[in-house]
């Protein structure tokens, strides 16, 4: 396994069995007022974007940047979508044409070609 840190929260998780993509982040947020550091924009966003998975934890801009999103990472990637209180994360993904979604329950794991994930969520009410 191989984890490359993109910035922040940013991450690209590679293993045998396919690769993730977590809360990438590159355009500022927040009116402006929150830009990732170090600068990020330079990273090969393309070979992040080409990711088998998509994950992104939560709804705040510098987790979830719908920009670089549309930039770089392909509308039939499989978003990895854990339960959550509401439907806005979902909402605003399939706005984006993410709609290749797979639900993910807290604790359980998922086996697929061979990668085994679980996704423990972060749940906050305004999330």
């Amino acid at each position: 396994m191989r984890v490359t840190g993109l910035g922040h929260a940013g991450l690209f998780i590679e293993t045998r069995g396919g690769s993730v993509l977590c809360d990438p982040w590159v355009h500022p947020a927040f009116f402006g007022s929150w830009f990732p550091f170090p600068d990020n924009r330079g990273l090969d966003w393309q070979k992040f974007g080409t990711a088998d998975y998509l994950y992104v934890s939560h709804r705040h801009r510098d987790h979830f940047d719908p920009k670089l999103l549309t930039q770089v990472v392909p509308t039939d990637i499989t978003v990895l979508l854990p339960e959550y209180p509401t439907d806005d994360l979902e909402s605003d993904l399939r706005a984006l044409g993410y709609n290749n979604i797979l639900y993910t329950k807290a604790g359980e794991v998922i086996e697929r070609n061979g990668l085994r994930i679980m996704v423990t969520p972060m749940r906050a009410p305004s999330d």
